[in-house]
């Protein structure tokens, strides 16, 4: 960890309550960052939050369904609130209720997933952008069905291969400003 500083960062991790949201929101608090960890159950994230803080970390939970674009703006606002900045956006949440062919996949699916998948991470993005200094990072978790689409997943592949796009887009947009934006695209993850 000593060469993997974030004192004194403030990091906004969506889909924090378990798995790959859960592990780099509590690999920042142990590099210094002060973490929001977020996702759709306040009794959820506490937890991790209340895990974090025995660990001698700063963390505090906020519930939000990135689907939800009011509650992405409270979630902006509580860290604002708690902390003053933003210099980290982990899009880690995600949604896939559909498990079939693309064909039949209705419309409130695909809405749904599309909210959640990119929709979501775009607002979460231009709300905190305006918060965020030379130096910043967003890190979009996308995944390698973005790149290379499984059968019976096609809606979620779709917007996976979107969010790639999308962070193509904001590290051109928001490179000469000095805030850097990435994309991980892992495979199936047990958890």
């Amino acid at each position: 960890m000593s060469k993997f500083s974030l004192k004194d960062k403030v990091a906004i991790v969506t889909g924090a309550s378990k798995g790959i949201g859960e592990a780099m929101a509590s690999i920042y608090a142990a590099a210094g960052a002060k973490v929001v960890v977020s996702s759709r159950k306040q009794e959820a994230v506490d937890e991790v939050a209340e895990k974090i803080s025995k660990g001698g970390f700063e963390a505090i939970g906020v519930a939000c369904n990135t689907g939800d674009m009011d509650q992405i703006g409270n979630l902006v606002d509580q860290t604002l609130e708690a902390y003053g900045k933003v210099d980290i956006v982990v899009n880690n949440a995600a949604t896939n209720p559909v498990f079939g062919p693309v064909i039949q996949t209705d419309t409130s699916a695909f809405d749904k997933i599309m909210d959640v998948n990119v929709k979501g991470p775009l607002e979460l993005v231009k709300l905190c952008v305006p918060h965020m200094e030379a130096g910043g990072s967003i890190i979009n978790i996308s995944s390698v069905g973005g790149i290379s689409p499984e059968a019976h997943l096609g809606i979620y592949s779709v917007s996976k291969a979107a969010l790639i796009s999308l962070t193509k887009v904001l590290a051109k947009e928001l490179g000469p400003q000095g805030i850097r934006a990435n994309v991980i695209c892992p495979g199936l993850i047990k958890t």
